[in-house]
């Protein structure tokens, strides 16, 4: 492991001097930081708690190196995995580095683009806001992920000005990204009494691409600030997951976010909630599903740091064959953070003896006048609901596919997106029916 983690070492920095000058003396720093940080951490293991239940051994195998190439796809052949709502924006990022010519940034009192470009251009404002909230990163990747970072995208709300329709974060893998480890960072603020909803999905262009996308989130909420985040991870059958995503909210800020991972052979994904004032509120809603071959792994970490905070967080997983799950949550309510109310829920859905799962709710309270519960439960399909359904003239198959779809229903339909909705149900079909 160790000749292992020099290697990596070594790589970012032969990365960060073929950078050198392109995004500021400032970032350059940064990133040199951030190896030295990676050297002294290493790569996560079994030991760390917070990976006990998710090995990297077949990540660290695939030998992923950093490089900036990507494909051409033919236009029309994006344009095909675009929402289908009206959007007020949209960024496209191919193998990980942005595509201008496929996106769509012209938004008044938004800032929309490439992190990538910032650098360039050495954005102070821009720069400065990198590790903000993660620092130089709680993990190896994490760390990685600063030190090598290639592109990302830049989205900044100005105050009181409201997004009704979606801006959409489009990240397409094809055979350009095979053997690659792609390490994207997204930006994004929204000012006082700013309001925005982003959707975010990762889909591979080809089913069967090995590759690793290593990415780091950082969203930062003013006050009365709302943001709905709609995200999909839908990547190749061989493809490898990584995401921190890190929030930072102010008085009366509202975050709403619901995720989905039904792709990849590996993936996890870290949502770290930061509670800087009174008032503010974070919602987390999640979907998983994991069949033959996947290891899917969500890890929550709610901090009510000041008084008078919300949290509220419901996730479900399905899993079949020899599909395995890890749910980690931790809600930490201190000592000064009175009046908090927070509410975490995991309950998942077992269709094989084979698969697995490793649920872990974790309530730490130091405050009084408190409002907080926690909860999981791992089960199987209702007999007799099977029954019923079946006395009703479906088959067993259309029976379990319909109960599979109302336990999942509740997370669906917290999707705001009709066509999202629409795409998780006929994924959620597909994998019930093989």
């Amino acid at each position: 492991m160790n000749q292992l983690i020099r290697h990596y070492q070594q790589t970012a920095m032969r990365y960060i001097d073929s950078r050198h000058g392109s995004d500021g003396d400032w970032l350059t720093g940064r990133r040199q930081a951030a190896v030295r940080h990676f050297a002294e951490l290493g790569f996560p293991h079994s030991r760390t708690e917070a990976w006990r239940y998710t090995g990297i051994e077949g990540l660290m195998r695939q030998g992923f190196e950093l490089t900036d190439r990507f494909d051409a796809f033919p236009r029309h052949a994006v344009m095909r995995r675009f929402l289908r709502e009206p959007t007020a924006a949209r960024l496209v990022f191919v193998d990980g580095l942005y595509q201008a010519d496929l996106s769509d940034t012209g938004l008044v009192g938004v800032r929309v683009g490439s992190l990538r470009e910032a650098m360039a251009v050495g954005d102070r404002q821009v720069l400065e806001a990198v590790g903000s909230l993660s620092g130089l990163g709680d993990h190896g990747f994490e760390a990685l992920n600063l030190a090598a970072l290639q592109d990302g995208a830049v989205i900044r709300v100005s105050a009181g000005v409201t997004v009704q329709q979606p801006i959409e974060l489009l990240h397409l893998a094809g055979k350009g990204a095979t053997g690659r480890a792609m390490c994207p960072r997204h930006l994004v603020m929204l000012e006082a009494d700013a309001s925005a909803n982003l959707v975010e999905r990762y889909l591979a262009m080809d089913g069967e691409t090995a590759y690793f996308n290593n990415l780091v989130c950082e969203i930062t909420l003013a006050e009365r600030a709302s943001l709905v985040h709609q995200r999909i991870q839908q990547e190749s059958a061989q493809a490898y997951h990584l995401c921190d995503i890190h929030l930072g909210l102010q008085g009366e800020a509202d975050y709403q976010g619901v995720n989905a991972a039904v792709g990849g052979a590996w993936s996890r994904t870290r949502v770290h909630c930061r509670f800087a004032e009174p008032g503010a509120n974070c919602e987390l809603d999640g979907l998983y599903l994991a069949g033959e071959g996947q290891l899917t792994d969500f890890h929550l970490d709610l901090d009510h740091a000041v008084p008078y905070c919300d949290s509220r967080e419901n996730f479900k997983g399905i899993l079949h064959g020899g599909g395995k799950a890890v749910f980690d949550g931790l809600i930490q309510v201190r000592e000064q953070a009175q009046g908090s109310n927070a509410h975490l829920s995991n309950a998942n859905l077992m269709l094989s003896r084979r698969a697995e799962v490793d649920a872990k709710p974790q309530l730490l309270i130091h405050a009084d006048d408190v409002q907080c519960s926690h909860g999981a439960s791992i089960g199987q399909l209702d007999d007799q609901a099977i029954f019923y359904l079946r006395s009703r003239g479906f088959d067993e198959g259309q029976a379990r596919r319909l109960l599979c779809q109302g336990f999942a229903n509740e997370i669906v339909e917290r999707f705001q997106s009709a066509s999202l909705r629409e795409q998780l149900s006929e994924v959620i079909g597909q994998r019930l029916e093989e």
